[in-house]
């Protein structure tokens, strides 16, 4: 399974680094993903959470 948030379903961003003489390489950034103990339907449940989704208070944590 890859690397993704278990709230808004944030997964990583792929994309181009342009240097000023046009080189490109690619690019994969990441979210800035916690794992945390939430209370999920009632009960206690390990799970990978991104920082906006913990700091907005869409999950409660245990």
């Amino acid at each position: 399974m890859g690397r993704k948030c278990a709230v808004c379903g944030k997964t990583a961003q792929y994309g181009a680094v342009v240097s000023h003489a046009h080189n490109v390489s690619k690019k994969k950034r990441h979210p800035n993903l916690h794992r945390i103990w939430a209370k999920i339907n009632g009960k206690k449940k390990r799970i990978l959470v991104c920082t906006k989704c913990l700091r907005s208070g869409k999950i409660e944590k245990v």
